[in-house]
């Protein structure tokens, strides 16, 4: 059965990192076969993977509409395209889905979508989901389920409100996640007991990822994850968070 590992939180606070960091785990401990789902708009996991992307499922989702050839109905058209721009990697396959729709209607190839991803993913045994704040994929339920939610924040009051809202919004669509895991990225220091005791009412666990100045400076040079060190420090303190969340099921 197919595992889910989503993450999600306001831009800007490294929650790609942090998953694209997740699928070094995972390809490097041979756990696969992993599927990466780049559902952020705004994507950035290729670049941070190392995959040079050509399409997303959206731009598939606008030529199938208007060039669908005759003699083949749209589930069958759509299924070949997606299929078609699943980006194959060592150790793990990328998908990208875009940007959200435009001003048509989308209802139907929507549907026709969430079929085809759910068909997809259960050939992986481990499913990466890299969301944008709003959570639109998984409001569409075109992600329908989650195991691991790893909501990723800074220490700024606005991020945590964000990772607040984000928190509510998954109740609000009736998911259950298994583990709802909050994470201080870019963190100073670790939060008093106080505001740690009030966050765990809304979450199963607080971890801390550390400021990393030397992981700051690869990421600026547009080095993928798996160019970094092996005693890169980011890459230390969230390899402990993925085996406690991560390989403690196996």
């Amino acid at each position: 059965m197919s595992y889910f590992i989503v993450f999600a939180g306001k831009g800007g606070t490294g929650k790609s990192t942090l998953a694209s960091l997740t699928v070094k785990f995972l390809t490097e401990r041979k756990l696969g076969p992993v599927l990466v789902v780049d559902a952020d708009p705004n994507y950035c996991l290729p670049e941070l993977l190392g995959v040079n992307v050509k399409q997303t499922v959206a731009s598939v989702r606008d030529s199938a509409l208007q060039n669908k050839p005759d003699g083949i109905s749209l589930d069958e058209w759509l299924e070949i395209q997606i299929n078609r721009i699943v980006e194959e990697s060592e150790g793990f396959d990328l998908l990208v889905m875009g940007r959200p729709e435009g001003s048509g209607c989308y209802c139907a190839v929507n549907n026709v979508l969430k079929r085809i991803l759910q068909e997809i993913a259960e050939q992986y045994r481990y499913i990466v989901v890299d969301n944008e704040a709003g959570m639109e994929h998984i409001s569409r339920g075109i992600v329908n389920k989650i195991d691991l939610l790893f909501v990723v924040s800074t220490s700024a009051k606005s991020s945590i409100q964000a990772a607040l809202r984000i928190n509510e919004l998954i109740k609000e669509l009736n998911i259950s996640p298994k583990k709802r895991v909050l994470v201080i990225n870019m963190a100073f220091r670790e939060f008093e007991d106080s505001e740690e005791q009030e966050l765990l009412k809304n979450f199963d666990t607080i971890y801390y990822v550390f400021f990393d100045r030397d992981f700051l400076k690869l990421s600026e040079k547009g080095r993928n994850v798996f160019s970094l060190p092996k005693g890169e420090a980011i890459w230390l303190n969230f390899e402990w968070i993925l085996e406690e969340t991560i390989e403690q099921k196996i």
